[in-house]
């Protein structure tokens, strides 16, 4: 916890697409102050942030070396790598730095025991804060309810649906080895892909900061997945999607008290429209993701939120928008969590962020 006179000295961890953002947006906004980054690709380490940033130099040479990062005298990492590493954030913590990341780790009151000791034990230990936010999991699952919720007499239930066109993405490793397109069902049953569990946790997680938010105590958290098949061959950027294979993705975690859901999160992933009945169509969904956050209840109460590069440019170009939001999720929050006390957070402990203007 700390306020602040001087800059906040920020760590930025990791340089993909959000990570990427948030390093620039690190650089450019008066109040941070850039004061190390950890990169994972051995060809980045020693060379300037700015030059890695597509800014001028900045003197902070990248490291992929998280005994660097450690020792660096900074208030607060922005830890945006892939896969969290639960030693290493720990590391972080009790070296009296807070932590803010979109990697995981949300909730771990929820059924993630040691996780949550390890961290509130690393937390007391350098009197540090952890924090973990995003587009979703985090504003669109747990801000976004919230806020609206504010509006409500009673709530019956909240659903939010997220719409992903994974179609878009260019990687075959990430939509074929990772996501699982383009596999049949029986290569997935058998293995074929990596097991999912921190994706999984992390929504799961999300869903139980969500009730944890609104007061709602959940007995359970029920996770199912199920496919939609190509109907014919295709061809999307990152390769051929052959007939019968994985071209739908739909996850459920339905967060039920008492034997009722209360809060149900669906993903749908696709890389193709119209692959049958309650599948996203493309009249229904006119950018590359979309949610939609709906509470039954007096009233009841729907948002559709669609980030994109400009409304009132339909031929604009700029940074992928889901990317960006994410990216600025965690960079918006970071003197926020300073600001708080020590221990592990989630939304309702932070003010909403102010509007900022266009640089």
């Amino acid at each position: 916890m700390a306020r602040f006179d001087a800059p906040c000295r920020v760590i930025q961890c990791g340089t993909g697409m959000a990570g990427g953002e948030a390093l620039r947006a690190i650089i450019d906004r008066p109040g941070l102050e850039l004061a190390g980054l950890l990169v994972a690709r051995a060809e980045s380490a020693g060379k300037d942030a700015g030059e890695l940033a597509g800014r001028p130099p900045t003197g902070i040479k990248a490291t992929n070396r998280i005994d660097d990062i450690v020792a660096i005298d900074a208030d607060i990492v922005c830890y945006m790598l892939v896969v969290p590493n639960l030693d290493d954030i720990c590391r972080l913590l009790a070296s009296g730095k807070n932590v803010v990341t979109t990697a995981g780790l949300m909730f771990p009151t929820w059924r993630a025991p040691e996780a949550e000791r390890k961290l509130s034990a690393a937390c007391a230990a350098g009197n540090s804060s952890f924090y973990v936010t995003g587009i979703n999991p985090g504003w669109v699952d747990e801000v976004l309810p919230l806020v609206m919720s504010g509006l409500c007499r009673d709530i019956e239930r909240i659903d939010i649906r997220e719409y992903a066109d994974c179609a878009k993405y260019p990687s075959p490793a990430l939509t074929f080895d990772v996501m699982g397109f383009g596999k049949t069902p029986e290569e997935i049953a058998a293995g074929a892909v990596p097991d999912m569990t921190v994706m999984t946790d992390f929504f799961a997680q999300a869903v139980a900061a969500l009730g944890h938010g609104l007061g709602i105590d959940l007995d359970d958290i029920a996770v199912t997945r199920e496919f939609a098949l190509a109907p014919h061959d295709f061809t999307i950027p990152a390769g051929p999607v052959k007939a019968g294979t994985i071209a739908g993705q739909r996850w459920r975690w339905s967060g039920s008290a008492a034997g009722i859901p209360r809060i149900v999160q669906e993903t749908f992933w696709i890389v193709a429209f119209d692959l049958g009945e309650g599948w996203p169509r493309a009249a229904d969904v006119q950018n590359d993701t979309q949610w939609q956050v709906t509470i039954e209840g007096s009233p009841s109460l729907r948002v559709v939120f669609e980030p994109r590069v400009s409304f009132k440019d339909a031929n604009a170009t700029g940074p992928n928008p889901s990317g960006l939001a994410t990216a600025m999720a965690a960079v918006n929050s970071l003197t926020a969590v300073c600001d708080a006390p020590a221990g592990l957070l989630t939304s309702i402990d932070l003010k909403l962020p102010r509007w900022r203007g266009a640089a």
